[in-house]
């Protein structure tokens, strides 16, 4: 199955090329020439046909066919068929039905299905014919060998399930592979798939065994049986199939890390975040696995010489299954072209990719390059990348010297009418500013109101066990109730207070001797008045109730704060507690 989650966000608003996005593959993302410049190939181009380019209209009414319905003994091959197994490449077209963008479509490049031959040769199985059909890769069609030639006759039952919907009544989903062919409409402008009066689906075997479609511009089609009691029951294509020129055999092989090799937990550094991958050396090569966070153990292998490391591009890493793609690591840099509808970054292919390496501090930098995580080992069809990759050991005794400043994603408002008091929602730096990946049991924030770290009560928050009353919020802490929230580097706090004037955030680092604060990041309507450098310019916090008694916990109500600074200056306001 292929995910359109990318696909839909990168078609709605595209993509800011920063840092490293990684999901599934989309039918979209191709960053060579121009991302998101069209969703269709050039007509003629890897064997596919003139109508491809007219788009397909679902008609309002539609034609009879003299296709027979499925057949009620129809049984999923939904387990691995006996045999001899290989792994085989489609080129070709597909098309993909998505339920917020319709009709998708694109070159099938990158996209692999498993093909068992049976013991005695008669049988040949290809699983996951339909490439982008949304149930899953453990489907499989059956065709029958003979000479020089595969022959799939259908409908062939790929998927089935079924609910009971109140009482007797059962709620059945059947889908179906068939052979489809493409009607014009009357305009000539546009047309529709429709089953074809002859069901078998026939391939060439070639000498290398690669298979070829008799007839390329037919498809494999999803359809679905549609039955009606008032008029005649027919097949409707749902939107998704596959337009095959060829399927070859995949003879790439990944790279193996020799067994002698160590393989070490290094950094790379990702903006203001980080994550692990594996480095390794052996004599003058470098082993680099984890470029890829699907696929974490898959390796490149670049070589070492005079302080630098370079890898060669297109180098092949495996294949994503959960994504039915090969996965390839090329070498490149971004470039930003402009044309008439605006400006794109446009990734460039470079025969390799060379690092400085400094071996001692174990330290790799390209600050000019990215690499990319690409479903074909020519063209970025890609699912991630990198650019000005960072990849270093981490060194817990490297002196902190400067943070980096929290982002605030999003700011929630008090709203006295519903109720919501302000919530901060930011991202929460885990590297210095010399990209040293930080400790984290170190990191902590503070919310600053009106100049003060705003402190917070047991009596109001689920704080940490054994805990009264904190300032300082540990990193990645979670409340079971709502107050914290942190998943990664993304943190989410809620201040039950409102009358303020400023407000901020800021994180600090404590060290063995002294504690480190970023600079505060303000809230844009609540911006900054005097900024605090650190917790010591303030003397003494006292809260008051409106009756001015002093109040030692204040937890419901209205009251003043009072604070008082090394200056001498005292600052009185009213506040709210829930």
């Amino acid at each position: 199955m292929r995910n359109f989650t990318l696909a839909m966000a990168l078609a709605i608003g595209g993509l800011t090329m920063s840092g490293q996005v990684s999901s599934p593959a989309s039918l979209t993302r191709d960053l060579t020439g121009g991302m998101m410049k069209h969703f269709e190939r050039n007509n003629g181009e890897n064997g596919e046909t003139a109508h491809i380019r007219k788009a397909p209209i679902a008609p309002e009414a539609m034609p009879m066919r003299e296709i027979a319905g499925p057949d009620a003994a129809g049984q999923i091959i939904d387990y691995i068929p006996e045999g001899e197994m290989k792994v085989f490449y489609k080129t070709g077209f597909y098309y993909a039905y998505n339920w917020l963008l319709g009709m998708l479509s694109g070159s099938l490049d990158g996209s692999v299905s498993r093909v068992v031959t049976s013991p005695d040769g008669s049988k040949m199985y290809i699983q996951n014919p339909v490439t982008y059909f949304s149930d899953g890769e453990d489907n499989w069609i059956v065709g029958d060998v003979s000479d020089d030639k595969v022959t799939f006759t259908f409908p062939q039952l790929i998927s089935y399930f079924a609910y009971e919907y109140g009482e007797g009544n059962l709620i059945e989903f059947a889908d179906y592979a068939l052979k489809l062919e493409f009607i014009e409409s009357e305009d000539g402008e546009s047309g529709w798939y429709y089953p074809a009066e002859n069901q078998d689906y026939t391939f060439r075997i070639l000498a290398d065994g690669t298979l070829e479609p008799t007839e390329p511009e037919t498809m494999i089609g999803h359809c679905s049986w549609v039955e009606k009691e008032d008029t005649d029951s027919y097949w409707a294509w749902q939107g998704t199939g596959d337009l095959l020129s060829s399927m070859k055999e995949l003879t790439d092989v990944a790279v193996e890390v020799p067994a002698e090799v160590e393989m070490e937990t290094w950094n790379l550094i990702l903006g203001i975040s980080t994550r692990d991958v594996k480095i390794g050396v052996n004599g003058d090569k470098m082993y680099f696995a984890g470029s890829f966070t699907e696929m974490p153990e898959a390796t490149v292998v670049g070589t070492i010489e005079d302080g630098k490391v370079t890898f060669d591009n297109g180098q092949y890493l495996g294949i994503l299954w959960s994504d039915s793609s090969m996965v390839y690591f090329l070498t490149g840099y971004m470039e930003e072209l402009e044309d008439e509808n605006g400006t794109y970054n446009n990734f460039v292919i470079t025969e390799n990719m060379t690092f400085d390496y400094d071996a001692e501090k174990k330290i790799l930098s390209c600050p000019e390059g990215t690499f990319l995580l690409s479903t074909v080992p020519n063209r970025a069809i890609y699912y991630s990348y990198t650019e000005s990759p960072y990849i270093c050991m981490p060194n817990p005794d490297a002196k902190v010297t400067k943070l980096l400043n929290p982002v605030i994603v999003n700011f929630l408002d008090y709203d006295e009418e519903e109720g919501y008091y302000p919530e901060i929602v930011f991202n929460f730096p885990i590297v210095d500013a010399d990209k040293q990946p930080l400790d984290k049991s170190r990191l902590y924030y503070q919310v600053i109101v009106d100049g003060v770290p705003y402190e917070f009560y047991d009596s109001e928050y689920e704080l940490p066990d054994g805990e009264t009353m904190i300032t300082d919020v540990p990193f990645g802490y979670n409340s079971s109730s709502l107050g914290f929230h942190a998943s990664g580097v993304k943190h989410n706090v809620i201040i039950y207070s409102t009358g303020f004037d400023t407000l901020g955030i800021r994180t600090l680092y404590k060290g063995n001797s002294e504690t480190i604060y970023s600079d505060i990041a303000w809230i844009d309507q609540y911006t900054k008045v005097n900024e605090l450098s650190s917790a010591k310019d303030i003397t003494a916090v006292h809260y008051y109730d409106l009756m001015g008694n002093a109040i030692v916990n204040p937890t419901n109500g209205i009251f003043i704060r009072q604070t008082k600074y090394t200056d001498g200056s005292v600052k009185a306001e009213k506040i709210v507690r829930r």
